[in-house]
């Protein structure tokens, strides 16, 4: 009796053993069925698309100045100076003109007067033969004609020489001539460069005289820049350049530190440089800096995010949740622990989420980095607490 109930405790066991083993095992080949996924909420919200971009910090207000071909007499300023508007900067020694345009003047003044001496002269024989010729009509018309004072008179007349045109037109050229030359020596010395002077206040960043040599004049003798009012300059191609319009609001980012700007000024045309792989045609983007930025420097480059676009209110949703394939965009939310696709039409795409227009509502758990596996009605589980994972938003 007692051998049978032992072989029948042993069965039982035996069986409860084989139910938990099979059970234990159909739950694992559920749970094994079931695929992991990351997820987020779709939320309401703003979305900010900007596009990032290097600039190259300038002055506004920058400006070389350029010497004669000439010695240098004096450098007053030296690199980090502060100047002002009409501070002298260098001096040159130059040809004084003063001799020149003082002789330019006596002559042109001798011939004035002798173009209004040959006039007065040309009056006065003009007169005489006026008055002879009365003279002598006077005489020929009377009817007691003294004829030798008429002859006299008729000899006279003919002894005269008036004063040719071509003569005063001789005259009236070497006038001309004379003051050619005085505009000619005025003008040399109004053109000469005696000295460099500041057209605005700033700070000298390049000096390239030396006193005692002479300058170069291709090259810039002293370069005076605005230190106090900067910009950012970017150049972008053309598909990022389409993306930009005037007075975009930008942050600029140097280090820690961010300052706010907005886009003032495009370039109306590309310019080509030639690079490592090749040609490149870019437009070159200014940006105002409008906040104080004494740790900017001319040169440095910094981060610039362009705003291209922004929205406010609208359901959205992480870039890892869109699934774009050829004809069409969706989203995989997951429901009663299985993945649903829902197609969706998205609006403006910013650097980690992007609007949702349509498709999708607020508060719909999306499931992020959708790959080939998860199809729709796919049987899906969230990690637990003690998996790694589950973004949820």
């Amino acid at each position: 009796m007692k051998k049978g109930v032992k072989i029948a405790f042993v069965l039982v066991v035996l069986a409860v053993v084989v139910v938990v083993f099979f059970s234990y095992r159909a739950v694992m080949d559920r749970k094994n069925s079931e695929l992991s996924v990351k997820t987020a909420k779709a939320t309401v919200g703003d979305v900010a698309a900007y596009l990032s971009v290097s600039a190259t910090i300038e002055s506004q207000k920058k400006k070389d100045y350029y010497a004669p071909q000439a010695k240098v007499k004096k450098v007053y300023v030296k690199v980090g100076d502060r100047v002002k508007k009409g501070d002298v900067l260098v001096t040159f020694e130059t040809q004084d003109y003063t001799a020149q345009i003082e002789q330019a003047k006596i002559q042109y003044d001798n011939a004035v007067l002798q173009r209004d001496e040959l006039y007065a002269q040309k009056k006065e024989i003009e007169d005489k033969i006026k008055e002879l010729d009365a003279q002598i009509s006077s005489l020929e018309k009377s009817n007691n004609q003294d004829a030798a004072k008429l002859e006299s008179l008729k000899q006279q007349r003919a002894n005269i020489q008036p004063v040719s045109d071509a003569r005063i037109k001789q005259a009236e050229n070497s006038v001309k001539l004379a003051k050619l030359a005085l505009d000619n020596a005025k003008k040399a010395a109004a053109e000469v460069q005696d000295k460099i002077t500041a057209d605005f206040s700033g700070v000298v960043t390049a000096v390239n005289v030396v006193e005692g040599a002479m300058a170069n004049a291709m090259q810039p003798a002293v370069t005076v820049m605005d230190l106090s009012n900067l910009k950012a300059v970017a150049k972008l191609g053309r598909f990022d350049v389409a993306k930009v319009s005037l007075g975009q609001r930008v942050i600029l980012r140097n280090g820690k530190k961010s300052y706010n700007g907005e886009v003032n000024f495009i370039e109306p045309v590309a310019s080509t440089t030639m690079s490592a792989s090749g040609q490149e045609s870019t437009v070159g983007v200014e940006i105002k800096i409008l906040d104080k930025n004494p740790d900017l420097k001319v040169g440095f480059d910094v981060d610039a995010d362009i705003l291209i676009g922004s929205k406010t209110g609208v359901v959205k949703v992480p870039v890892e949740a869109i699934r774009q394939e050829k004809d069409k965009t969706s989203v995989f939310v997951v429901e009663q622990g299985k993945a649903k696709q829902k197609e969706v039409q998205t609006g403006l795409w910013a650097d980690d989420e992007v609007e949702i227009i349509s498709g999708l509502t607020a508060g719909e758990t999306v499931i992020l980095n959708p790959g080939l596996k998860v199809t729709d009605g796919a049987p899906v589980r969230l990690p637990s607490s003690s998996e790694p994972g589950g973004r949820m938003q």
